[in-house]
């Protein structure tokens, strides 16, 4: 199933873990960061290439924010971004079950 609806992050499921949270935006600081940096020029959101998998990295060990709840209040999220951010977490995850 697949919500594409407008609303505000619910952080209930993390609120007790340690993510660092944009003030603004209530996305993970990191991809927060680097959206505010990409969007400071402008241009077209439809041309946005997925941010790399050191965007995702919260503080807290193999937990990773996906998806529009990623981008937050960010209007500029796109679909195929969320499809590429599981992509890259699954590499992720699956070299950390290798090396252990």
């Amino acid at each position: 199933m697949v919500a594409l609806v407008g609303y505000r992050p619910a952080s209930e499921l993390s609120r007790e873990l340690q993510v660092h949270l944009c003030y603004a935006s209530e996305g993970p600081m990191k991809l927060a960061a680097s959206l505010l940096a990409a969007s400071a020029g402008g241009g077209d959101c439809m041309s946005q290439a997925a941010p790399g998998v050191g965007t995702l990295l919260t503080p807290e060990p193999n937990f990773f924010v996906l998806g529009s709840k990623s981008y937050g209040r960010n209007p500029s999220f796109l679909l195929r971004v969320g499809f590429a951010q599981a992509a890259l977490v699954a590499g992720v995850l699956a070299k950390n079950a290798v090396a252990q």
